[in-house]
């Protein structure tokens, strides 16, 4: 049999894996899609890569070239035993043939019953060069230790089980290591490996917990995505622990340097707090100072406590060591960012990309950058490059479709929205996104229609929810506004938040405005009041209240003493420069009968209106309601019948419509000149209503 028939095993693992570089890992938890936003969540941070120096040259698989021809087999027809082992299939006949078989007429050994099998699993480990002879190794000394040995053979046993396990589990760690993935849940071949390693490696420290060895490779597999960030520091403390308990003792085996320092940095990634990471990154750099990963990862340490000197310093020293690290330029561009120091940065990022072409980070940060600084189109020719490289990447995809909406490309930017559905067919996000560009095309019904529909597949989708109720209020459907509006408190109630949350204080302010658009002024009134107490300063809400107390047609709510207190807090918190405010603050003066005031008041919002050249977006209101001011007479106003003006003229008019609307219901269609409401409370429309 040949001797590199457990390489071929192993590296045909390894192809069918896609290979790579072993990678340090920090702590992962799984995630549903890198990056989905433009920013450090939008784009992976600096990777940093570890060597396999945890695993020793002979306990490793060998260096010897594979055979082509019999790697996939071997793999194809590997399964695992009852152990958790992988059994090499291929393999079985040509074993046949070469592994020592029992001899029947050996007497059994009384005070050794499992004689036989110890003394066939040390024929077989020394010329063991396969999956299948480790494993029958492993069998034979379980069934010889289980059979009964002597304490001296025991103890032979037992030293022999702990190598061979490490052996195989080193094995198996070396292709689980050389293969970094970011999402192993879509490798089910990648997890199963992974467990195999763990497995022999968890029997391994039971049977001696002071194999070094064994615990950086724990250390390390738990350091991986899906593994235990407690398990990863449980298992590099003992490999600490007994580099320290070898250091007191002349007769212990001191493990290298290099691999403590391993440990140091592993479980410096795993550290909760700043600080023991810190620590422990120190420890690493001045055990290893040669390695320019222990450096990037301390570098990382300080980008998160906001140290922008520190990080940069380290990055300085990384690439002192390694020029042609793509990583740490991408890291040092980020440093630069923190310290404000854009164009270095984009320098930087093209040293990456120089360094490595198919690297999609780069462009990705490249372009978020390009965008901040107002450079949309260069923005989107980046993200352009990225997926050349990578034409499905979902970060990519979602950037870019942000930038294009934001260009007002919506239909390119429908395209990628749907690239992404396809992928992803669950993705919250980009269904909003969908709606929203469906929404900006005028293809109102349809971005309604999509959401009505997913909220109705799961109505626990609270970020839906609140798209569909901005959807209704831009566009004035009250009665649907205020029935979602109600079932979204009541379940942020239930759930205990108490209308508490930023969420439920914006539903509560939208749905008084529906409220007031509707006409029933109490009902808004008492989410006013409500809003008021969470966000006593809230422009918006101020106004609008105000709005409702000096110009409703119902006496029983009209209170212009109150209106103008509320009206001036809210000119006060926007510095007198909001003209729609200045109206209201008007029409408060007017209700309470100081003519003078709301004359004054009304000439000023109109003075400011025309200062920002936004006086014809009020379309002659804010003139009508001066000359009202003038004239001796209030404003009043009723939305949802489209009467406005003069108190004499509107209670003749609103009384007439009221009659004749008794007979028909209220349209939710958005008037020809009505105001659009913007999609957040701190926009102001182009009348005195803030919606």
């Amino acid at each position: 049999m040949s001797t590199s028939k457990l390489l071929s095993v192993y590296l045909t693992l390894v192809l069918l894996l896609a290979g790579g570089a072993p990678v340090l890992a920090q702590e992962a938890a799984p995630t549903e899609t890198p990056a989905a936003e433009p920013a450090e969540e939008a784009a992976p941070a600096a990777d940093v890569a570890a060597d396999d120096s945890a695993v020793e040259d002979g306990d490793a698989v060998d260096e010897e070239e594979p055979g082509e021809g019999d790697d996939a087999a071997a793999m194809e027809e590997a399964e695992p035993t009852e152990d958790g082992a992988v059994e090499d299939k291929a393999s079985e006949g040509e074993a046949a043939d070469e592994k020592p078989a029992a001899n029947p007429a050996e007497p059994e050994d009384p005070e050794n019953p499992g004689a036989a099998e110890l003394n066939r699993a040390i024929e077989l480990k020394l010329d063991a060069d396969d999956l299948q002879d480790l494993n029958e190794v492993v069998d034979l000394l379980d069934e010889g230790l289980s059979k009964g040995l002597d304490p001296e053979n025991s103890d032979f046993a037992e030293e022999m089980l702990v190598a061979t396990l490490l052996q195989r589990a080193a094995s198996f760690s070396q292709v689980v290591l050389s293969q970094p993935i970011a999402d192993p849940r879509r490798d089910p071949r990648w997890i199963q490996i992974r467990q195999y390693a763990l497995t022999d490696l968890q029997r391994v420290v039971a049977l001696d917990p002071k194999q070094s060895q064994a615990w950086l490779l724990l250390g390390r597999l738990q350091s991986l995505p899906l593994g235990s960030s407690s398990e990863a520091r449980r298992a590099l403390t003992q490999v600490i622990r007994l580099a320290e308990e070898a250091a007191n003792d002349p007769e212990a085996e001191t493990p290298e340097p290099t691999a403590i320092a391993q440990a140091y940095a592993l479980r410096g990634a795993a550290q909760k707090d700043g600080a023991s990471r810190l620590e422990d990154f120190n420890k690493a750099i001045e055990l290893d100072p040669e390695k320019e990963e222990y450096l990037l990862l301390r570098a990382q340490a300080h980008r998160a406590d906001g140290d922008g000197k520190a990080c940069l310093a380290d990055i300085e020293k990384a690439i002192e060591t390694a020029p042609e690290n793509p990583k740490a330029y991408e890291l040092k561009a980020l440093a630069l960012l923190m310290l404000d120091r854009q164009e270095e940065a984009l320098e930087a990022f093209n040293k990456a990309s120089e360094l490595a072409p198919e690297l999609l980070t780069p462009y990705q940060y490249r372009s978020e950058l390009l965008s901040q600084q107002g450079k949309v189109d260069e923005a989107i020719a980046e993200l352009d490059k990225s997926l050349k490289l990578q034409p499905n990447n979902l970060a990519s995809l979602l950037i870019r479709a942000q930038l294009l909406s934001e260009n007002e490309e919506y239909e390119k930017a429908l395209q990628d929205v749907e690239s992404i559905l396809k992928q992803q067919p669950a993705l919250v996000r980009a269904h909003q996104m969908k709606a929203q560009l469906l929404n900006q095309l005028g293809r109102t019904d349809e971005a309604v229609a999509m959401l009505e529909k997913l909220i109705g597949i799961d109505p626990n989708l609270t970020e839906l929810q609140l798209q569909l109720l901005g959807i209704y209020t831009e566009k004035q459907m009250a009665p649907e506004a205020i029935e979602l509006a109600t079932k979204i408190l009541e379940a942020a109630e239930a759930a205990g938040e108490n209308g508490a949350s930023e969420s439920s204080d914006l539903v509560r302010r939208l749905r008084g405005d529906m409220y007031l658009y509707a006409g029933d002024h109490e009902e808004a009134i008492a989410d006013f009041e409500k809003a008021l107490e969470k966000n006593p300063n809230e422009p918006g809400v101020l106004n609008n209240y105000a709005w409702t107390l000096a110009t409703s047609p119902y006496a029983s709510v009209r209170d212009g003493k109150k209106a103008v207190e509320l009206a001036t807090k809210a000119a006060e918190v926007t510095e007198y420069a909001a003209p729609h405010i200045l109206s209201t603050l008007a029409a408060s003066y007017a209700e309470a009968g100081d003519f003078e005031q709301a004359v004054k008041r009304a000439e000023e919002a109109i003075a400011k209106a025309d200062e920002l050249k936004t006086l014809d977006d009020y379309d002659g209101q804010l003139e009508a309601e001066l000359q009202c001011y003038k004239s001796g007479e209030p404003w009043r106003e009723l939305q949802k019948l489209d009467v406005a003006g003069p108190a004499s003229e509107a209670d003749k008019e609103i009384a007439e419509a009221e009659k004749s609307a008794d007979d028909k219901p209220m349209t939710t269609e958005p008037k020809a000149n009505a105001p659009t409401p913007p999609a957040t409370i701190d926009d102001t429309p182009a009348r005195s209503i803030d919606f």
